[in-house]
């Protein structure tokens, strides 16, 4: 019987660490198409890589039938190897997906000579309906496939990743340490045969939407929130958060009452949300881990956007009659965040000082002046002021 064949784009820590993971134990024997020669030859040498699983005291597992190619160097090697695969994967960063979109266009063209079965490419990036990214991406290329043809040959499923993944070293050799506990979201309903499972152990569903604002309201918002108090505590690495027994209650208040309105607005148990955040808790506690609170908290404009991590559920909560006091906290904080080398906090404490925390409120999270979350939200400010 020929194994079944998977091309994985990426072969950095998501890559050999998640997506390769779970295509390994599906049975797919794996080529990698990444730009580090280094990382190829180690694999083509060994043809083989570790992991070591963090919570069981550093396990070693080996993922077998791996080869890697050059995106760069070796072109038609690549698509060869996409002409031939069941399915297709990406972990190389959502920015860079437009960076892969002509060679995976031409593996679909010789596809498409060939006569091959519909694929399944699914990009596995921390972005919001990252696979239509990519769609996107090869219908803008010049002399692209129509839509319709495009669609013949390839679908689309999004999907919503997450799990620890950290790049170490072993007997000079590249590794990824990772957590044992993950979560790959696909879309069902965009599958090319939506009633196959092409990766075992990933959760199927025709609502990813619920699961992406899950892991944005919980697990990144509780991030944000103990990043950004964490600096009004004077706090520099995001783990010496997490060993404060009070602000780890605070944190889990915090997720809670985003839990309250994701149970209420998509039916989710209450016991099911409050286990993922004690995963979520766990995992930020994770010992040996350290991370800085500066890259927790970078980018505090974006952050504050009304549809990403802290305002998002806290307007949501706020919508229901639901306690969001813990949420207008963390929004509070995240305008005393300082950092020098973070132009987006350069940007936050200028209009600050010209503006006012008031205007500042409004101006960044589009909460109106005058609303009771808004005072909220000041009055957390004034506190949080007077302790910084």
């Amino acid at each position: 019987m020929v194994p079944l064949q998977a091309v994985h784009f990426g072969a950095g820590s998501i890559g050999r660490g998640f997506i390769g993971d779970l295509l390994h134990d599906s049975g797919y024997e794996i080529t990698f198409v990444d730009v580090d020669p280094a990382i190829i030859a180690q694999i083509n040498r060994d043809k083989a890589y570790d992991l070591y699983l963090i919570e069981q005291n550093y396990l070693r597992k080996t993922i077998d039938h791996v080869s890697a190619v050059s995106s760069i160097t070796q072109e038609q090697e690549t698509v060869a190897a996409l002409a031939n695969a069941d399915i297709i994967t990406t972990s190389v960063w959502a920015d860079n997906l437009p960076r892969i979109a002509p060679v995976l266009l031409k593996g679909l063209r010789a596809r498409q000579e060939a006569g091959k079965s519909k694929v399944n490419i699914l990009a596995c990036e921390n972005a919001m309906f990252n696979s239509d990214i990519l769609k996107k991406s090869i219908l803008e290329l010049e002399g692209s496939l129509s839509e319709k043809e495009l669609e013949e040959i390839a679908s689309f499923p999004n999907t919503a990743v997450d799990r620890m993944v950290l790049e170490g070293k072993q007997e000079g050799k590249a590794v990824i340490n990772i957590g044992q506990d993950y979560e790959l979201v696909i879309e069902q309903n965009k599958l090319a045969e939506p009633g196959m499972k092409p990766i075992r152990n990933a959760v199927y569903t025709d609502n990813l939407q619920k699961f992406l604002e899950r892991k944005l309201y919980i697990i990144n918002c509780g991030h944000a929130w103990a990043g950004y108090i964490g600096h009004v505590y004077g706090y520099e690495i995001i783990q010496d958060v997490f060993h404060h027994d009070t602000l780890v209650q605070e944190v889990r208040e915090t997720m809670l009452e985003s839990a309250s309105m994701l149970e209420r607005k998509y039916g989710f148990s209450n016991q099911e949300l409050v286990e993922y955040v004690d995963f979520a808790i766990a995992r930020f506690q994770t010992p040996g881990i350290v991370d800085t609170i500066n890259r927790v908290c970078r980018s505090p404009i974006r952050k504050l956007q009304a549809d990403d991590r802290l305002v998002a559920p806290c307007l949501q909560c706020e919508e229901y009659g639901l306690k969001n006091s813990r949420l207008q906290q963390g929004i509070a904080a995240a305008f005393l965040f300082r950092n020098d080398a973070d132009s987006q906090c350069e940007e936050l404490r200028l209009y600050v000082e010209e503006h006012g925390i008031g205007a500042a409120i409004t101006h960044y999270t589009g909460i109106p002046a005058a609303t009771q979350l808004h005072e909220g939200i000041l009055k957390h400010y004034e506190e949080l002021y007077r302790t910084a």
